[in-house]
């Protein structure tokens, strides 16, 4: 167990440039979650040094700190060029790895879909492509690139190995996402319209979701723990809508990450609004900044137009006076926000009048409807995907009194007895005080 515990020993790094801040908290915390003790942490403000991003006299600290805490792994904010990565594995004699590397190690940990595992093995793939290509420049020198000692001929089977799965992994991916897109028509046919959970990692998403939907979720402080969207039926104010859990976001974030798990982000996209949960129990800045990072992720994915409520999470766990500073302090862009704790249960009931308003209007309709073999199959529909609000039953038909979508509110005309049907309005209800 002693030696367990030491291999996962580790050195934290963020190189940072003049105008920025250092962000080795939030590091840490990944590391944790990656199942790392994190030993000794080394922040820098300087411009990159093109040899290894630190500064010598900094790596000099850094060498002596591995040697003395018996350190396994140094983790960099930054991101490192391959050359970087090398010298500094080389002097270092241990293992060097980027943010990037770290958060697809929880990934890997995380994921339970399919999908998910094939989207962290893309994004893998092809942040090593790169470094591939280093691998085989240093073989040909005759370098020892530090990367399974690879050979010329080894380092080029290698690079085209890397490209080939890439291409693999690529393809499985599109007839997953060309499936889903299915799913998506179809859902969106049944007029029930759908809400996104987003928001910054380990905001307490799955808690709102288990809270709104009465359904289990994973539920912990770990970061990343749901990758898979997860998707639920339930009622707002007694009107069906399907919710949806998505991936949590984080700052700095790179490309390739966001581009491996788009199919997954699209769903947010393709929702009819989208609930953005903000963790309220963070230092003010923390909320400014982690806000900023949500809201900008948003509009990178193509959700930015879509109808958004904040929900303001965890105020049970902050003083009025802290979260009257945030409510005046942070900038919300204009948007709607409702203090809530998922936890306690306060503040969900004005959540849940937020959604409603900001849901496609239904249909209120009047109709007569004759008995026969649809009436019931009819009825039920406008129970699972509307409001039901009168049911007269006659001798010869049946008066509806409803709220339904579009769709279903044409369905109802075409089967209505001559000159039964009227639309009363487009409604938009929310709850009655009290």
């Amino acid at each position: 167990m002693v030696g367990l515990a030491q291999g996962r020993r580790v050195a934290i790094v963020h190189r940072y440039y003049p105008w920025e801040s250092e962000n080795l908290d939030e590091l840490e915390e990944l590391c944790r979650t990656a199942g790392y003790e994190v030993v000794y942490r080394l922040a820098q403000r300087r411009f990159p040094h093109p040899l290894y991003n630190i500064g010598p006299s900094k790596l000099g600290e850094l060498k002596e700190a591995v040697r003395r805490l018996g350190i396994s792994k140094v983790i960099f904010e930054n991101e490192l060029k391959p050359v970087q990565e090398y010298n500094l594995a080389k002097e270092l004699n241990v293992e060097v790895i980027t943010r990037v590397r770290l958060i697809l190690e929880i990934f890997a940990l995380h994921a339970t879909s399919l999908e998910a595992n094939l989207q962290i093995k893309l994004a893998a793939l092809k942040y090593e492509l790169p470094r591939a290509k280093e691998k085989v420049r240093l073989a040909k020198q005759g370098e020892q690139p530090g990367f399974h000692g690879l050979g010329a001929y080894e380092a080029d089977v290698y690079y085209e190995e890397v490209k080939r799965q890439i291409q693999t992994l690529t393809r499985k991916l599109e007839e997953i996402k060309r499936r889903k897109a299915w799913e998506t028509r179809a859902r969106r046919s049944t007029g029930i319209p759908t809400v996104s959970l987003a928001g910054y990692t380990n905001a307490g998403k799955s808690t709102l979701f288990t809270r709104l939907t009465g359904s289990p979720a994973v539920i912990s402080d770990a970061m990343f723990t749901t990758l898979s969207t997860k998707r639920r039926t339930t009622r707002v104010n007694g009107r069906p809508v399907n919710l949806s859990d998505t991936v949590g976001f984080i700052r700095n974030v790179p490309t390739l990450l966001i581009s491996a798990f788009m199919s997954t982000l699209m769903e947010i996209a393709e929702s009819d609004m989208v609930l953005l949960v903000v963790d309220a129990s963070d230092p003010v800045d923390e909320v400014r900044n982690k806000f900023e990072v949500s809201y900008s992720t948003l509009h990178q994915i193509g959700a930015g137009h879509l109808p958004t409520v904040v929900a303001l999470n965890k105020i049970d766990l902050v003083s009025g006076e802290h979260l009257r500073r945030v409510l005046e302090e942070v900038d919300f862009r204009g948007l709607r926000v409702v203090p809530i704790s998922a936890q306690r249960g306060d503040g969900i009931p004005e959540l849940l009048d937020a959604i409603e308003e900001n849901l496609p209007r239904l249909m209120r309709l009047e109709s007569r409807l004759s008995y026969g073999d649809g009436l019931s199959s009819l009825i039920e529909e406008l129970h699972s995907k509307g409001r039901v609000e009168v049911l007269e039953y006659f001798e010869d038909s049946v008066r509806v009194v409803a709220e339904a979508p579009p769709e279903l509110a044409e369905k109802v005309r075409s089967v209505s007895l001559t000159g039964s049907f009227r639309l009363i309005e487009q409604v938009q209800h929310t709850r009655s005080p009290g």
